[in-house]
């Protein structure tokens, strides 16, 4: 076997040009005739940007009647490479002088896909034509999915575009469009999906999703469903645009139809439905300025808890808002708008609240910090359309102060913090129609110790602790201004919070948080009515964290009324790579009342406990969570949930499950047979749905 070795340059006459690139060409027993080397035993040809290496090559290097031939033909075992790309195919045609080939029955793959054609056409710019072309996620034409088209473009940013494009499953034609867009770099998911919903009772729904365009800041899809025995159906559009250096993301999803869904108050009854959201955020280049904006409009309230799917996420209704924010190095401002748009909604309106805050600041050098916050605002407290007659609407604009000093104090573990502050809002209408001023002041002081001790295995630390939280009374009744968050409702209060903080780290399961952590902690309240005992309120928090185990429990007991106002137990275990699950069990009582924030208790101290049995706020119940995941085969996984509720007044017990079962078809089709039984009206509890759909890779 001889092997031939030689530097060949694109122009023979210019040998010595220092620009012209080099060719090393590399053959086992090569023959030479009149400027063109033949060998069928392999070899391989590559320059600064190309690699060509096949079983029979003959390679070109001569000038023909003045003009200069540099060419390739290749064929067997070949493999190209080109810049990142790689091509292997049956033949490679290449013109050096033009910087253009064609590769016969040609593949290659971009990122997660694979493209090919009966020719791929190479051209200059490193753009890329298929002809007679497929694009799949699949190393084999075989595979369960293809698409299929007379003529794909990619060009050299990765964008494909297709004319005359089918989805083919097994061979067998699916879906047809007239033209196909997508940037490959970009979305590395299927561009269509298909699925099956079946309600106890109905017809089954069919959808089909698909990415009708894609480039490299825009995202387009469009989604149809149908009830085929009904002759109902609807459809969606959604669009995800995001900008090229990242600063701005603006989402949409706008969907409608005419049909029937299970937990609408007439469940049999078509109607035409809608719901239209958007999602938009911008920033600055140096991110100190934010915008955002999200609104959601829906033609029903149900709507939100029907149309759930992978693909078109329907979660609760979100708040339209705008939300303008600037950081600075000395302050933070911002403007907060909320708007309804739905009449079944009620809250409070923000037309608008601008607010800013000063960077905290130490007064001299007697190490106290001054902080401060100013508001002013035009609220707005609307009902829901169905009990408005019931809620009176109210409106007033409202100028907020919030001021504090504080000044901490360390010595030998020991950390001793007292704050004084002052609270002032002014209101330009009230519940005695005139316009009011509220103010207070606030005192506090907050005193722990560090104990911490080490041990061959563990590292203990111990906090004892007391908070005094103290609050003089309004200069106005907390029933004259309007009350439109927990912001608007002040009283006197002395409260006493008492308690003592165990962290425990064990050397030989290291993580961030402590291992285990126990806070046992005590309420008591000064000169305050209903709260007559010594201490009101004792609680206990668990939380025991390790890799595979969490176990978390709250207790809390109410010595006022003698019950477990409380009771939360939890825990989440990964048995090993096939099992895992999770259950909690809830309490609590009806005396544990309802609010954002359990240790704010001014709606205690102003409102008689009767009074409060009466309201919604009241709300005792049991409820038990439960979540088990099964690793049943390789590729098979089961999903069980369930929410059972008990113990809530005179309200009957009910319980909700839904059980997944996930499988892989073939390398990239994930299967899915969702079975959800759940409360729903005229006793339309249990739904089935089926769906199916490439996973992203």
């Amino acid at each position: 076997m001889r092997l031939f070795y030689l530097f060949l340059l694109l122009v023979p006459g210019a040998i010595f040009a220092s620009d012209s690139p080099v060719f090393k060409v590399e053959l086992n027993e090569p023959e030479y005739r009149e400027g063109v080397i033949t060998t069928h035993t392999g070899g391989v040809i590559t320059s600064n940007d190309l690699r060509i290496q096949a079983q029979h090559i003959i390679y070109t290097n001569k000038t023909e009647k003045g003009a200069l031939v540099h060419r390739v033909f290749a064929e067997g075992d070949l493999m190209v490479q080109r810049g990142k790309e790689t091509y292997v195919g049956k033949r490679l045609e290449y013109d050096f002088v033009t910087k253009t080939g064609v590769v016969h029955e040609g593949v290659t793959a971009i990122h997660s896909w694979f493209l090919g054609g009966e020719k791929v056409t190479l051209k200059p710019d490193n753009t890329i034509y298929l002809f007679n072309a497929y694009l799949t996620t699949s190393e084999s034409q075989k595979s369960d999915w293809i698409v299929r088209s007379k003529e794909m473009k990619v060009s050299n940013k990765q964008e494909l575009k297709a004319e005359n494009v089918t989805f083919r499953f097994n061979g067998t034609p699916l879906l047809w469009i007239p033209f196909y867009s997508s940037n490959l770099a970009k979305n590395t998911d299927s561009p269509t999906s298909f699925g099956m919903d079946w309600d106890t009772g109905y017809w089954p729904q069919v959808f089909a999703r698909y990415r009708i365009y894609s480039s490299e800041t825009l995202s387009v899809f469009v989604r149809g469903m149908l009830r085929p025995g009904k002759k109902l159906g609807g459809g969606a559009l959604e669009t995800y645009y995001e900008s090229p250096e990242k600063r701005t993301l603006f989402l949409t999803r706008n969907y409608a139809d005419y049909d029937v869904f299970r937990r609408n108050t007439h469940p049999d009854k078509a109607g035409f439905n809608y719901r239209l959201q958007g999602d938009y955020k911008t920033h600055s280049a140096d991110e100190r300025s934010q915008f955002s904006f999200t609104y959601d409009r829906l033609s029903n309230k149900n709507m939100q808890t029907d149309f759930k799917s992978d693909d078109f996420a329907i979660t609760d209704t979100k708040q339209t808002a705008v939300a303008i924010r600037n950081f600075q190095d000395w302050m933070i401002a911002g403007i907060n708008g909320r708007f309804r748009i739905n009449s079944f909604e009620g809250f409070k309106q923000q037309l608008p609240d601008l607010f800013w805050t000063p960077k905290p600041v130490q007064v001299g050098n007697t190490g106290v910090i001054s902080q401060n916050r100013l508001k002013v605002a035009y609220l707005d407290y609307v009902s829901a359309k169905d009990i408005d007659h019931k809620v009176p609407d109210f409106d007033s604009s409202r100028l907020d102060t919030q001021n504090e000093l504080y000044r901490p104090f360390h010595y030998n573990g020991w950390s001793l913090t007292p704050l004084v502050g002052f609270h002032g809002i002014y209101y330009n209408n009230s519940q005695k129609n005139h316009s009011v001023g509220q103010a207070l002041l606030k005192y506090q002081c907050m005193l722990d110790l560090t104990l911490s001790k080490e041990y061959h295995r563990l590292r203990h630390t111990l906090i004892p602790y007391a908070e005094y939280k103290g609050l003089t009374r309004p200069t106005i009744s907390p029933d004259t201004p309007y009350i439109f968050d927990l912001h608007d409702g002040y009283n006197r209060l002395n409260m006493i919070k008492a308690g003592i903080r165990n962290y425990i780290y064990l050397k030989g399961f290291p993580q961030f948080e402590p291992n285990v952590i126990v806070d046992f902690h005590t309420y008591s309240f000064l000169g305050a009515k209903p709260f007559e005992k010594g201490v009101s309120k004792f609680c206990s928090d668990l939380t025991w964290n390790f890799p595979s185990t969490l176990v978390t429990g709250t207790l809390w007991w109410n010595a006022e009324q003698r019950v477990l106002d409380r009771g939360n137990v939890g825990l989440a275990w990964t048995i090993n790579e096939n099992v895992a699950f999770k259950t909690e069990f809830r309490h609590r009582s009806r005396f544990d009342w309802k609010h954002d924030d359990p240790e704010n208790f001014i709606m205690q101290v102003t409102r008689e406990v009767p009074e409060l049995l009466k309201t919604p706020l009241s709300d005792g119940r049991n409820t038990l969570l439960s979540k088990l995941q099964l690793k049943l085969a390789p590729e098979w996984i089961l999903r069980l949930e369930s929410h059972i509720g008990w113990g809530r007044g005179g309200q009957p017990s009910y319980n909700e499950a839904k059980i997944d079962l996930i499988t892989m078809i073939s390398t990239s089709w994930r299967v899915r047979l969702t079975f959800i039984h759940a409360p729903a009206p005229d006793k339309k509890y249990d739904r089935f749905a089926f769906g199916i759909s490439l996973v992203r890779k």
